[in-house]
């Protein structure tokens, strides 16, 4: 097991990122400690810092979903257009 540990949210956390080559990971990082900080900036009137870190996830939750939305929504259209396709070949008699 791989583990490294990182400054997320303003805590040292120790991580597993045995799936994650190095260059990923600390991209996940930034990410996270950029939406940290609009979070908290957003919310600079919220002192509770375990308050601003569940904004952060739930705001990198929605735009996932988003993100999954999307890509449910062009995966279906992909597979409508390739039917189509498949019942216009059927229609020519090759």
């Amino acid at each position: 097991m791989v583990t490294v540990r990182e400054r997320i949210m303003g805590r040292y956390i120790d991580l597993n990122i045995e799936d994650l080559d190095e260059l990923s990971f600390s991209r996940v990082v930034d990410f996270v400690n950029e939406q940290w900080m609009e979070v908290k900036i957003e919310n600079v009137t919220v002192p509770d810092t375990q308050k601003i870190a569940v904004l952060t996830v739930v705001k990198i939750a929605v735009e996932l979903l988003k993100l999954k939305d999307i890509k449910k929504n062009i995966s279906g259209e992909c597979d409508q257009k390739i039917k189509e396709i498949i019942m216009e070949l059927d229609k020519t008699d090759c």
